[in-house]
């Protein structure tokens, strides 16, 4: 009805450090005009939620990738390759989304080195605070453990082959069994913002060196076989975590250019996404399961001769890029709160379900739904606590480490304004102006963006 008012509830993400958090506010929408359904639905569908829920969600498929192929379940089928290629797509999307967000807005503000420096101190540090903590706490749980222990879970062959500082150092004869992935993602940490500020630098013609780039990802992804992952340098998983910061790239130019031109969707922009979608999935899901269009298309894949990591990461971080720009059914399905629930501890689930699938009395249960039940609710189990106990701690410490660099670049920044000789009075007065309404000043209010 014309002039009524209508209450809703808005749930906004907190992106920050490759996690989604939670935050619901309640703000008093009035509305000049009665909406149609479809206006509603399209605006829900383009909401902050919409838009960064699902990612959780994925996250937590994918780990549930990789503990049903280390249960034996589906086994004919590399979903544990799938599930971890997921994972770096993933963070490099994230995490590249983040910092060019934040670089863009520094470039902007034209502030100093020192100001970077803290900036790049600050990312660092929220990588290492997210992620080592626990990694270190299995490492060190695992020294303690006799050898038959080690063996069992985590593949360990001989005694001497254990180094608890070499495993801690990430050596590349000590990455046992699952910790083969946490030295490349730390290891792309350090090439992320490189690559973020290359792109920067390009300004407009940022896009055709995404050319060769993509042309180089598919040529690897195609030709490159990934099978010994165990003891492979970043180097052969690098077009894996390319391709997430590329997709990233692409988000967040074209959402610029969206909100700056006030572009909308018409039906035949929505049908086109809706299609190429629809091919994305369908040569995503042939290539995880290793038939479907193939078969149907008669263009069978050869027998696998061993276990490989196959080439999705194209088809899902353009995916994930499509469903960024206009949200669908497909966002919807993984904003399930289950599989919301398993991205957010999927950290833990990782490294520690092990310790419950491969539990002799877990490892020989013979019933189907007993085992499945059992495994899955003893991971989550196990995970949650974890997750609370470790995770959560760390990332708290992480985000007050966060608040320190932040006032300690707003005070450098403060602090070049006040003694800078070579500046007029306008121009002083003038950057006071922009200083003192620059969110910058209020660390404690940044919880709310999207960083």
């Amino acid at each position: 009805m014309l002039g009524s008012k209508a209450e809703n509830v808005i749930r906004i993400r907190i992106v920050e450090d490759g996690n989604a958090q939670e935050k619901t506010q309640e703000m008093q929408l009035s509305s000049a005009h009665q909406e149609s359904p479809e206006d509603k639905v399209l605006q829900t569908r383009s909401s902050p939620a919409a838009k960064v829920l699902f990612l959780d969600g994925i996250r937590g498929a994918a780990v549930i990738f990789v503990v049903t192929q280390h249960t034996r379940y589906m086994h004919d089928i590399f979903m544990g390759a799938v599930g971890v290629d997921a994972f770096f797509v993933l963070s490099s999307f994230l995490l590249t989304m983040i910092f060019m967000k934040k670089s863009i807005k520094m470039f902007a503000e034209e502030v100093s080195y020192r100001k970077w420096g803290y900036t790049l101190a600050d990312y660092f540090s929220k990588r290492f605070f997210r992620v080592y903590p626990l990694f270190a706490l299995v490492a060190i749980s695992l020294w303690l453990m006799p050898f038959e222990y080690k063996n069992r879970y985590y593949k360990v062959s001989q005694p001497e082959d254990f180094n608890l500082f070499q495993t801690l150092t990430f050596h590349p004869e000590h990455r046992h069994f699952l910790m083969w992935t946490l030295p490349l993602e730390i290891s792309y940490y350090f090439i992320l913002p490189a690559f973020v500020l290359a792109v920067l630098k390009l300004g407009r013609f940022w896009w055709m060196s995404f050319v060769p780039l993509y042309v180089w990802v598919i040529h690897e992804g195609l030709y490159t076989t990934r099978n010994n992952y165990y003891k492979q340098p970043l180097s052969m998983h690098l077009p894996t975590f390319i391709a997430g910061s590329m997709a990233a790239v692409i988000f967040v130019k074209l959402d610029a250019w969206i909100k700056a031109t006030g572009f909308k969707f018409c039906t035949m922009h929505i049908v086109g996404l809706r299609i190429i979608e629809a091919v994305l999935i369908a040569a995503y899901l042939s290539v995880v399961f290793r038939g479907l269009f193939f078969d149907w298309l008669g263009i069978p894949l050869p027998p696998a001769t061993s276990y490989i990591m196959p080439f999705t990461s194209v088809k899902l971080s353009l995916l994930i890029v499509v469903e960024m720009i206009l949200p669908s059914t497909v966002s919807q399905v993984f904003e399930w709160v289950v599989l919301r629930y398993m991205g957010k501890i999927s950290f833990s689930v990782y490294l520690l379900h092990v310790f419950v699938i491969y539990t002799p009395p877990i490892e020989e249960e013979t019933n189907y739904y007993d085992k499945t039940f059992s495994v899955f609710g003893l991971v989550i189990l196990l995970a949650t606590a974890s997750y609370y106990l470790v995770e959560y701690p760390s990332q708290l410490l992480a985000q007050r480490l966060s608040i320190v660099f932040t006032r300690l670049a707003s005070y450098e920044h403060k602090k070049i304004l006040e003694h800078s000789d070579t500046e007029t009075d306008e121009s002083s007065e003038s950057d006071n102006v922009k200083l003192s309404v620059s969110p910058e000043r209020q660390p404690r209010t940044e919880k709310g963006l999207v960083k």
